[in-house]
């Protein structure tokens, strides 16, 4: 499921949420250390009652490390379907230049979402099993181990519209008309500061997109985060009765559904996405480094893809 034009959900900022939200986000924001609250949360928040539900059974298993190795263990997943099976051409990486004070390198926004879109996946997927039934373990002596994981001080400066150039709103317009895409997610946006990367690698990444091997991987990618749903370290329960009893309607639960079931499939493509980049990056930078070949060596190459594996 994708959301298609004029369909998008909608998403409530920190600023307009009422106090009982705000305070969850800070809790969100906490958890998983970041400094701004998922769009995965934002939509949640639209159905305040849903998001209170939610966070009460899911807040537990997010103080606990076994949840962020399972984090791990799904961009793992994602980094081991692109090796082997995608070709990764280098892709261009940035001129070095000075620091900017509260924004993020390159490699460092791959870091980044490379961390948190694994973990949001997880949420998303434990979160569609948990309509139906209580998913996770009972909680044991063996996942008492407290989290720890990164901590995010800046959050990826984005691009909007208004500040996009030419290049970057052709690429921007493909991929919502390939993917059939109702928004520019947040982590092109943030690619999107390096523009020449950007539309490199955006060109590169759409003659994948529509193979059997990258809706294969998705598809695959998505099934395992459903199974490891199951082995979230505290057991949680979020099933429609519990919905009902807290005053939402049959059209209001149904729209929960939708939305967190469009987020399942968004970010398993987020996801690879990301691990795309990082993979292209890593052999320009393999490229860089490797020893001067021959002119005659050199034009046989030329054109060559990347076939990591």
């Amino acid at each position: 499921m994708r959301w298609k034009r004029g369909q998008c959900p909608r998403l409530v900022s920190e600023t307009e949420a009422p106090g009982p939200t705000r305070e969850i986000f800070r809790q969100v924001r906490e958890s998983l250390g970041v400094s701004v609250v998922p769009s995965l949360y934002q939509a949640y928040a639209a159905f305040p009652e849903f998001l209170q539900i939610h966070w009460l059974a899911f807040r537990p298993a997010l103080q606990l490390a076994p949840f962020f190795d399972l984090g791990c263990r799904v961009a793992a997943e994602s980094y081991t379907r692109a090796h082997n099976y995608f070709e990764i051409r280098p892709l261009c990486r940035p001129k070095p230049a000075a620091p900017v004070s509260g924004e993020l390198s390159l490699p460092q926004v791959l870091d980044y979402y490379q961390y948190l879109d694994p973990l949001l996946l997880l949420i998303a997927a434990a979160q569609l099993r948990a309509f139906e039934e209580p998913v996770g373990q009972p909680a044991r002596s063996s996942h008492s181990q407290a989290a720890r994981h990164p901590e995010f001080a800046l959050a990826p400066r984005l691009v909007r519209d208004e500040h996009a150039g030419p290049g970057l709103q052709r690429s921007w317009n493909e991929r919502k008309r390939v993917l059939e895409l109702a928004f520019v997610a947040d982590e092109h946006r943030a690619l999107a500061r390096w523009p020449d990367f950007y539309v490199e690698y955006w060109a590169a990444l759409k003659q994948l997109l529509q193979s059997p091997v990258y809706a294969d991987c998705q598809y695959r990618l998505g099934e395992s985060a459903l199974a490891m749903a199951g082995e979230l370290p505290v057991r949680a329960e979020t099933d429609v009765s519990q919905l009902l009893e807290a005053g939402l309607g049959d059209e209001q639960i149904t729209s929960v559904m939708r939305i967190n079931e469009a987020f399942v499939q968004a970010l398993t493509g987020l996801v690879l996405d990301i691990t795309f980049a990082r993979i292209g990056c890593e052999a320009a930078e393999r490229a860089e480094t490797t020893p001067h070949k021959s002119p005659a060596t050199q034009s046989q190459d030329a054109g060559s893809p990347v076939r990591v594996a």
